[in-house]
């Protein structure tokens, strides 16, 4: 009888064992990294004629083979924020994060008919509000812009949805970095999951060179200070 009893229990709770590790296997998993090569476009004005886009990928790794079947869940409603720091010691540059972009996102623009004259594009509050937000499949990757560079300034800028705002242009004054390396923390939330990466951000070149690096350990623990 005992034993039967001891049975059952030990059954159940291999059961329940099982059960929560398939759940915890089932979870996201997302890591950050540096997308390669950054993004070189061309534009016509009154656009800057040359932009260099640095991004970030959010990837939600698949199911190893032989779990494979059980399926991995998407990160769903991600959104996040960017800090950008001093290279010297990690200090915030700016006095708040700035918001992330999806590179993948529609631009939050339409164009709107007028009483007299062409149509105006102008900003579009669903796009722009959309853009902030977006689902991460497993085996899938999701760009993250994170700063942009344009012509032969030395300055770059974070980008984000802000950059299509009227009044504030591609050229965002509120996100101006000057020619100098820099520290960036990239923080993306979806469903109570976090995660957070370190990179650096070298500014001190040509627009060519602009880029994201690695993050050292040293680099991690001035931003952690």
């Amino acid at each position: 009888m005992l034993l039967t009893a001891f049975g059952a229990f030990l059954g159940a709770l291999l059961s329940i064992l099982a059960s929560i590790y398939i759940e915890f296997k089932r979870k996201p998993k997302l890591h950050l990294e540096i997308e390669d090569p950054p993004s070189d476009r061309t534009f016509s004005p009154p656009q800057p004629r040359n932009a260099r886009f640095v991004r970030v990928q959010l990837c939600n790794d698949p199911m190893p083979r032989p779990l494979r079947w059980l399926g991995r869940e998407a990160a769903m409603h991600c959104n996040g924020h960017i800090q950008f720091h001093h290279f010297a010691d990690g200090a915030p540059v700016f006095s708040k994060p700035m918001p992330i972009r999806w590179a993948g996102s529609d631009e939050p623009l339409s164009f709107y008919p007028m009483p007299s004259g062409p149509p105006v594009s102008m900003l579009d509050q669903a796009k722009y509000n959309a853009a902030f937000y977006r689902n991460c499949y497993p085996g899938t990757s999701e760009p993250i812009d994170v700063a942009a560079r344009f012509d032969d300034d030395e300055e770059c800028y974070g980008w984000s949805n802000e950059s299509y705002i009227r009044g504030k242009g591609w050229r965002n004054p509120d996100w101006r970095l000057q020619k100098e390396r820099y520290l960036v923390t990239v923080t993306v939330l979806s469903s109570g999951e976090t995660v957070s990466s370190v990179f650096q951000l070298e500014n001190s070149v040509g627009r060519l060179d602009f880029r994201l690096m690695p993050a050292s350990d040293e680099d991690r623990d001035r931003v952690a200070q």
